[in-house]
């Protein structure tokens, strides 16, 4: 899985202050970062020789102006009309920067995806205005950046936001979105009580899942267990099955192995669903299902801790 750097966790400033590093990384040792406040359409600004920006084989010269546009939205994108605004309306700034000789390229950073054919237009209206340069940097290009330089998000301690394991979500996506056009629109099958497996009070003790958070379990995702169960157990399904059981062995796995681990299984919970989530477009409206078949991994014992079988009641 490649790996992901959630900029839309940080703030502004940090955002801000993530551009700033990875200017210092490519533009030189030269960059000038702007206190927070009226910028009067600079963030940040470098004069001289570029070190490696656009490539160390062809740098850049001259005037730079570095502009910061974070969100914290992320399906963000450029193409979103107000990011169109919001550049439309740096407009008048950068006219003036040019006719006072201070500016001559445009660096405009951003944690929004980036469509081709949008960036171009949008390039191609800065450069109107009288640049000799104009660049958007999106989403993909600082996660090459960071992704080939690390130590730059480490070093502002940003690694803080990273998600504390990383599992293959695709497979689980599959089996979701197969069990919502299975089930859409039909209502649960039975109440779950049927379902007899280890002692949860035992195991949501040695787990430290908490009795709000079982209560949630026990009352709002239990109904859907025999359907969840009859689903996986049909042959037709027998595909989603095994990529259910991957799933579930991968996430066992890496609970156990995790350091440090995880205070208790309401956080183990909830970051994995937000894993499985997050910027994933396929489960739109399918995320409350993602909650399901993770307590239904936790109540058949596929994930977490559990108490001597022979204990069961």
């Amino acid at each position: 899985m490649h790996r992901t750097f959630p900029t839309h966790d940080l703030s502004d400033d940090e955002f801000e202050t993530l551009v700033a590093a990875i200017c210092y990384h490519v533009l030189g040792t030269g960059i000038i970062v702007f206190a927070t406040g009226p910028d009067g359409g600079r963030d940040g600004l470098f004069t001289g020789t570029a070190s490696k920006f656009p490539s160390p084989a062809a740098p850049l010269a001259g005037k730079f102006i570095v502009q910061a546009k974070h969100t914290q939205n992320p399906a963000g994108s450029c193409a979103d009309a107000i990011f169109g605004r919001i550049l439309v309306g740096e407009h008048s700034k950068i006219a003036k920067l040019i006719a006072t000789g201070e500016l001559e390229h445009y660096l405009v950073f951003t944690n929004r995806k980036k469509p081709a054919n949008d960036a171009i237009t949008k390039e191609q209206a800065l450069l109107a205005l009288g640049l000799t340069s104009a660049h958007l940097l999106g989403a993909e290009q600082l996660r090459l950046w960071l992704t080939l330089h690390p130590e730059i998000w480490s070093k502002l301690g940003f690694d803080r936001f990273d998600a504390p394991l990383r599992i293959q979500v695709d497979d689980l996506t599959s089996v979701i979105t197969a069990f919502h056009q299975t089930v859409s629109g039909t209502p649960p099958i039975g109440d779950g009580t049927d379902l007899t497996y280890v002692s949860k009070p035992k195991k949501n003790k040695i787990n430290k899942l908490s009795d709000s958070y079982w209560e949630e379990i026990r009352t709002r995702s239990l109904p859907y267990f025999r359907t969840i169960e009859d689903f996986l157990k049909n042959p037709r399904n027998i595909d989603f099955r095994e990529m259910y059981e991957d799933t579930a062995d991968e996430i066992r796995r890496k609970l156990i192995t995790k350091s440090p681990p995880f205070e208790s299984f309401d956080d183990a919970l909830t970051s994995i669903i937000d894993l499985v989530t997050t910027n994933n477009p396929s489960l739109n409206k399918r995320r409350r299902y993602a909650s399901l078949f993770l307590h239904y991994m936790y109540y058949t014992c596929d994930i977490g801790q559990h108490a001597n079988p022979l204990e069961a009641s």
